[in-house]
């Protein structure tokens, strides 16, 4: 089972409803990555390989999304034959809501609406709408999500787990 099914449930909490925004998946790959890596890590960092396999997130977009993830210090990176990614702080304190903003694109695109209707009416809604989204994002952290997966019997790759390097 992917992630996307337990971020899924953990967004909508049971509702059944109909998508209003469409999530692009840079988002959704930087959350299963932050996750597979919460899930899966050790010792030994989790390699992009892996990660990309489980989650079957193309390599060449993964490793651009957790470089910002490692810029945005969600992710700690190390080089060499044994190198790949670690979370930077431990899991109650990395919010689902931080990796959105780490990978969201700042576009804005209020300036491509050009009547009044949609600058004065339609945009403030959204945004409003946008910002109780992350504001509800801001409350759950990878440690939840780990449970959630756990509570699913989400498979792991190894047995020795480190919830984040110093």
């Amino acid at each position: 089972m992917k992630l996307t099914g337990v971020l899924v449930d953990l967004v909508l909490q049971g509702f059944k409803r109909k998508k209003l925004f469409k999530v692009h998946k840079k988002i959704i790959y930087a959350i299963e990555a932050v996750v597979d890596i919460a899930l899966n890590s050790g010792p030994d960092p989790v390699q992009n390989e892996s990660i990309a396999r489980r989650q079957g997130i193309p390599k060449r977009y993964l490793e651009q999304t957790l470089q910002i993830l490692v810029k945005n210090k969600i992710l700690v990176g190390s080089r060499g034959p044994k190198g790949g990614y670690s979370l930077a702080k431990e899991r109650r304190r990395i919010k689902i809501s931080d990796i959105i903003k780490s990978v969201s694109n700042e576009n804005n695109f209020n300036n491509t609406f050009n009547s009044e209707l949609s600058k004065k009416i339609v945009l403030p809604l959204i945004n409003d709408i946008s910002f109780k989204c992350l504001e509800k994002l801001n409350n759950i952290s990878i440690e939840e999500v780990c449970r959630i997966a756990k509570d699913k019997n989400l498979k792991q790759d190894i047995s020795k787990k480190v919830d984040f390097v110093i």
